[in-house]
């Protein structure tokens, strides 16, 4: 017999006509689709005096442009930028790749969940999925990209799996979305998409960068010696 529920884990969405299924069979399962992106960028970057998604990175850009690029080299559009601190400076460093900017007021709780709903509110009608990726993970590449998209099945979430080690971006179902804007100011995205183990497809990639986030000096020190 199965265990009973843990009631302090959001409920896994029940699918409907239109979250089970999307146009064109079986072969559209496995298309390679421009999903939507939200790439959250309202961190107050409290390890560093700096804002760390403003740093150069390897190619000289801002790492945050760096992230905007991977993204429109995987044909993904829209793709949302949530800002916070420094909106001013990331809109510009990202103005070349043509996103949609969306400022969350309650940047300063430093809570990646109440950006997260500013992006899923952002959204146009019809997504049928969408990245959430943090801004500050510039070694994900528009390739992992690419290779998370096409292993997502309708009414399934998609993330990379790095040596054992789930990582970024997830492609969340539209069928989640509800439950995300839903939760509780205290409340974790990731509570969401663990508890709907059955519903995420983990995909085994070779790149260290979905688990390589720039927190503090040390690791975006780190991070440019590997060169991605």
């Amino acid at each position: 017999m199965p265990p009973p529920p843990n009631p302090s884990t959001p409920s896994v969405p029940r699918l409907t006509g239109d979250d089970s299924h999307e146009e064109g069979g079986g072969e559209e399962r496995n298309a390679i689709k421009p999903y939507a992106a939200i790439i959250l960028a309202a961190g107050l970057s409290s390890r560093m005096v700096e804002n760390k998604l403003l740093l150069p990175w390897t190619d000289g850009e801002p790492i945050i442009s760096h992230v905007l690029r991977a993204y429109v080299d995987a044909a993904v559009d829209p793709i949302i930028v949530v800002t916070g601190r420094d909106a001013e400076g990331v809109g510009d460093a990202v103005a070349a790749y043509g996103p949609t900017l969306a400022h969350n007021p309650d940047f300063a709780t430093g809570e990646m969940l109440s950006s997260l709903k500013v992006g899923l509110r952002s959204l146009p009608e019809g997504q049928p999925a969408v990245f959430i990726q943090p801004g500050d993970m510039p070694c994900i590449t528009g390739a992992v990209i690419k290779q998370l998209a096409a292993a997502r099945a309708p009414g399934f979430n998609v993330a990379p799996l790095y040596q054992g080690q789930r990582g970024h971006p997830v492609l969340l179902d539209r069928a989640f979305w509800r439950v995300m804007l839903d939760l509780p100011a205290d409340a974790r995205p990731r509570d969401v998409i663990e508890g709907a183990q059955e519903r995420l497809q983990l995909v085994k990639v070779d790149e260290k960068g979905v688990v390589l986030d720039i927190d503090s000096r040390e690791a975006y020190e780190r991070g440019l010696g590997l060169g991605c």
